[in-house]
C-alpha cells in the first residue's frame, strides 16, 4: 500500500499536460489549495460541497465557511470570495443540505459566479461490507468573458469509499453544465491514505484533453490544535506552483490560510494567498471537546479494564476447577497406591503359600531332633545346589525344616517362584529364639 502510495506521489512529474491558464477550474477552499486542491476523498469540511459533493455527509453539525483569496497572474490580480454552509437534516439520519457560493473577478480573463445546492448520504455496499458516501449537487453558473457572457445550469455528482485501512477512495464527475459555450465536464480520480497523524492525498483530474495530477500531504499536531499542510498547486496561466499552507483548530472557529509559491521562485508574477474561517454551531469548544475525547478515552480504558476483570474471574474459576479436579486425582492416586500395597502383599502371601504347597506335595516332612550343639558363629552362607530347597537348606543349618521363611527373607532377592537360584551365595541368619 506504502510503495503505492510513493510511486503515484512521483507520477505528478510525468502529468499528461496542464489545465493551462483556465480560470474555471479554480474553487475555494484554503485548507484545500494549500494540499494542491487534493481534496477530493478527504471533503470533510463545508468547502467539500466544491470539490466532492459526497464529503458534506461527513459533517455532523451545521457549519458555516467563508473565504478571500487573491490571486496573482501575469495578466494582473484575480480576486476570489467564497461561502459555503453545511447543515444536517432534521429529518434524515444521515443526510446533509450543503451550499456554495463563489465569485471570481478578473479585469481581463472576466468573471465568474457559481452557485451549489447539494445533498449527500450514506450506504453500506451489501457485498463488501464498506461504507459508502454519495452526493449530487445542483449548480447554477454565470461566467462572463470581456466580449461575451454564459448563464448555464448544471449538476455534479461523487462517492467517497472508505477501507478499514485507512485508505480512502473519491471518484467526482463535475462541471455538467449547459449554457457554458463549451462543455466543462471534469473526472476527478482521488485517493488518500492516513498514517496516524499524516494523511496523503492524490487527485487525478481529467477535463477534455487535458489532465494533470495533484499530490497534498497534511499534519496534523497537538491532539489536531494545528495543521501544516503542502502540495502541487493548480497551474495558472501556464505557471506552477508549490502551496503551503497551515491551520488552527480553536473549536467552534477553525481558520486555514495558505499561499502558494511558483517553481520558478520569488521573482515571477505569480501566486496565490488565500484564508478562510469555518465556524462550527452547537459544536463544542477545544477545550470541552478535549475533556470530551478524555471521557471518551477513559471511559474505553474502564470498559477495558471490566473486560480484563471478568476475564481474570474467569480464569480464577477455571483454576479452581482444575485445583478441584487435581485434589480429586490426587486422592484417587493414593487410594490406587494403597490397593497396589496390599496386592503385593496378597502376592507374597500367595507366594508363601505356593512354596509350602509345593513342598508339601514333593517331599514328606522330615522329623528330626535338635542335636545339641556347641555355639555356631552366624550369619553362614551356603552356595546352592542342584536339588537344593529353602526346606531342605533350613534343615541343614537349623535342623528344622519348618525355618525356612528366614532363609528367605534374607534373600527374597535370590528366590524365583519359590526355589533358590542355583549356583546362588545365600546368607544363613542365625535361627530364630
Amino acid at each position: 500500500m506504502r510503495a503505492a502510495i510513493i510511486i503515484l506521489w512521483m507520477f505528478n512529474f510525468f502529468t499528461l499536460a496542464s489545465f493551462g491558464g483556465d480560470f474555471t477550474n479554480l474553487y475555494p477552499g484554503a485548507r484545500a489549495n494549500s494540499m494542491g486542491s487534493a481534496f477530493a476523498s478527504i471533503a470533510d469540511d463545508p468547502y467539500a460541497v466544491f470539490y466532492n459533493p459526497a464529503g458534506p455527509v461527513q459533517i455532523r453539525t451545521a457549519q458555516l465557511s467563508s473565504g478571500m483569496a487573491r490571486r496573482i497572474t501575469k495578466y494582473g490580480d484575480m480576486a476570489d470570495f467564497s461561502l459555503a454552509y453545511s447543515r444536517p437534516l432534521p429529518f434524515k439520519e444521515r443526510g446533509v443540505f450543503g451550499f456554495g457560493y463563489d465569485a471570481l473577478r478578473h479585469s481581463q480573463l472576466g468573471n465568474r459566479d457559481t452557485f451549489l445546492f447539494g445533498y449527500s448520504d450514506t450506504l453500506t455496499l451489501k457485498y463488501l461490507q464498506l461504507p459508502m458516501l454519495w452526493g449530487t449537487n445542483f449548480r447554477i453558473v454565470s461566467l462572463r468573458y470581456p466580449k461575451k457572457s454564459h448563464f448555464g445550469i448544471g449538476t455534479d455528482a461523487g462517492v467517497i469509499f472508505r477501507s478499514f485501512a485507512g485508505l480512502r477512495t473519491g471518484l467526482v464527475l463535475s462541471d455538467l453544465d449547459t449554457g457554458m459555450g463549451r462543455s466543462f465536464a471534469t473526472l476527478t480520480i482521488a485517493n488518500s491514505y492516513r498514517y496516524e497523524d499524516t494523511v496523503f492525498a492524490m487527485d487525478l483530474r481529467v477535463r477534455g484533453g487535458y489532465a494533470e495530477f495533484f499530490p497534498g500531504i497534511e499534519r496534523s499536531f497537538h491532539n489536531d490544535l494545528f495543521r501544516v499542510r503542502a502540495g502541487k498547486g493548480i497551474n495558472i496561466n501556464g505557471v506552477d506552483y508549490l502551496a503551503l499552507g497551515f491551520g488552527y483548530n480553536l473549536d467552534p472557529l477553525v481558520c486555514n490560510f495558505t499561499y502558494s509559491l511558483p517553481w520558478d521562485g520569488f521573482k515571477s508574477e505569480a501566486g496565490t494567498y488565500e484564508i478562510s474561517l469555518t465556524y462550527k454551531f452547537d459544536a463544542p469548544s477545544f477545550g470541552q471537546k478535549m475533556v470530551v475525547e478524555a471521557s471518551q478515552r477513559l471511559a474505553e480504558l474502564n470498559s477495558r479494564i471490566e473486560e480484563l476483570n471478568k476475564q481474570k474471574n474467569s480464569l480464577e474459576v477455571e483454576i479452581a476447577k482444575y485445583q478441584t479436579g487435581k485434589g480429586i486425582l490426587e486422592g484417587d492416586l493414593a487410594i490406587m497406591q494403597n490397593r497396589l500395597i496390599e496386592l503385593q502383599d496378597k502376592v507374597r502371601t500367595l507366594e508363601i503359600e505356593a512354596i509350602d504347597a509345593q513342598f508339601k506335595k514333593s517331599e514328606p516332612p522330615l522329623v528330626k531332633k535338635m542335636p545339641v550343639k556347641p555355639k555356631e558363629i552366624w550369619p553362614k552362607y551356603h552356595k546352592v545346589k542342584t536339588g537344593d530347597t529353602l526346606r531342605s537348606i533350613a534343615a541343614q543349618y537349623y535342623g528344622n525344616q519348618n525355618f525356612w521363611q528366614i532363609i528367605y527373607d534374607a534373600n527374597q532377592d535370590k528366590i524365583f517362584k519359590g526355589l533358590p537360584a542355583e549356583g546362588a551365595m545365600l546368607k544363613i541368619p542365625p535361627p530364630a529364639k
